[in-house]
């Protein structure tokens, strides 16, 4: 359009100089102002329809650009009209061509939009047409003849532009949305690839544990028993009670970290049921505070109208605890510890791998020293941590991964060194009323005394 309205005011421009030179009627310079007139008013046309904020009242703006067109053609065509008979022979040759070039120029810059196209062309050279017909002369007829004959092949080119562009713009489109379904693919793709992997790691590991697991605790037994056994009848030398006690201790905490490498290698025996999340939190709070310690914050949002979750809440409660001993542990020097229990819809900002509708989110969000994206890559890999020796065992996050992919949901991770770290449950939603439902103190206790996190 930019185009076409500065090459329609510059060709009127050099018609009026041209013709206004020979001759003395101000016809030529009221024509170009006409010109001028609607040329600006097709500009403001244009500068209002790219400043529009969305493509509403579509059939508005064509019906605009339609009549804008109009105008401008019959300015060309009208004005034409009139002025061939006061100029010299030559003259006359100069502004049929020009509109003839007019004409032809349109069909290039208006192909896109056929009525805008034909709105110009059949004005502009029409008029010429009647009034050469007019004559009546043989030679003046056959150039009446001529342009129409023009005018309806420009029209057919004009057609066949339009459908030229109508058809790349389809393939564009369709080019477009094949591309995107195609990123789609891939990204789905990966995921598959990266589940499958992660799948692969836990059977390996699976395969392993379960030769070994059985005899292990047997052995782990057989030494508990002992230490027992030598505590009763230790007597009087009360110097090696501290060392049975740290031995049995130890001890126990092996059977522990038995148990929480099977619980992720296989299915676990989940108790699902409908469980208010938040309700569920706000009763963690206490236990969480003491466990955070007094340099952490804790803020809870959950609102009362969330529906429930079709969750093990006992495990639910062991994996928001894994998660903020993780979260106490990334912050040593104190900071904030945010849970925000929500409804979420799934959209395209939710994990691939759910294939419900509806779900309850947890979402744990600290203010620790986060992790960079080579750890993040690892952080669901077993046996994985970036902690001391003795202090994680690196069970954490895959065994909380575990436990919500059985229960139908998915563990979503993301952080960034020096930003924190945000962790989020998607949890199926239930469609029963929520029950009440308290998890053992001994689970809580193993839980915080086992130092699972990652």
């Amino acid at each position: 359009m930019p185009i076409a309205l500065v090459v329609n005011l510059v060709n009127a421009a050099l018609i009026a100089i041209t013709l206004g030179a020979g001759v003395a009627h101000p016809l030529p310079a009221f024509w170009f102002g006409a010109v001028g007139i609607v040329t600006i008013g097709r500009a403001v046309l244009w500068w209002r329809y790219r400043r529009a904020a969305t493509a509403a009242n579509s059939r508005w703006w064509s019906r605009g650009a339609t009549v804008g067109a109009f105008c401008a053609g019959l300015s060309w065509g009208v004005g034409g009209a009139m002025m061939f008979p006061l100029v010299a022979p030559l003259d006359q040759l100069f502004l049929t061509i020009v509109i003839g070039g007019m004409c032809t120029g349109a069909v290039v810059l208006s192909a896109s939009h056929l009525p805008t196209l034909l709105a110009f062309l059949l004005p502009a050279c029409l008029p010429m047409a009647s009034r050469f017909i007019a004559e009546g002369t043989p030679t003046n007829e056959v150039l009446g003849a001529m342009i129409v004959v023009f005018a309806a092949a420009m029209t057919l080119a004009a057609r066949h532009l339009n459908q030229i562009f109508s058809d790349a713009l389809r393939l564009r489109f369709e080019v477009d949305e094949a591309n995107r379904r195609l990123h789609v693919e891939i990204a789905e793709h990966r995921g598959t690839e990266a589940a499958l992997r992660q799948a692969q790691k836990i059977e390996a590991i699976g395969h392993l544990t379960s030769g070994i697991a059985h005899d292990f605790n047997n052995l782990l037994t057989v030494v508990i028993g002992n230490l027992a056994m030598a505590k009763e009848r230790m007597g009087e030398n009360a110097a090696i009670a501290p060392l049975i006690e740290s031995a049995a201790q130890a001890a126990e905490r092996g059977v522990a970290l038995i148990q929480r490498l099977l619980g992720f290698v296989r299915k676990q025996r989940l108790d699902p049921q409908p469980v208010d999340v938040g309700q569920l939190v706000f009763r963690m709070k206490e236990m969480l505070l003491s466990t955070l310690g007094p340099q952490i914050r804790l803020v809870i949002d959950a609102g009362p109208d969330i529906a429930p979750a079709e969750i093990d809440p006992n495990q639910l409660e062991l994996a928001i605890l894994n998660l903020a001993i993780n979260a106490r542990d990334a912050m040593p020097d104190g900071g904030t510890l945010r849970i925000t229990v929500a409804d979420r819809q799934i959209d395209v900002a939710a994990p691939q791998e759910l294939t419900g509708d509806h779900y309850i989110v947890v979402k744990i969000v600290d203010t620790g020293i986060g992790m960079d994206e080579l750890i993040l890559a690892q952080a669901f890999d077993p046996f994985f941590t970036t902690k001391e020796l003795g202090v994680g065992t690196g069970l954490g996050l895959p065994s909380v991964q575990s436990f919500v992919v059985q229960s139908g949901g998915a563990v979503r991770l993301s952080s960034r060194p020096g930003a924190g770290t945000t962790v989020e449950l998607w949890l199926p939603r239930s469609d029963r009323s929520p029950t009440e439902a308290s998890t053992p103190s001994e689970a809580r206790a193993a839980a915080v005394s086992g130092a699972i996190g990652s």
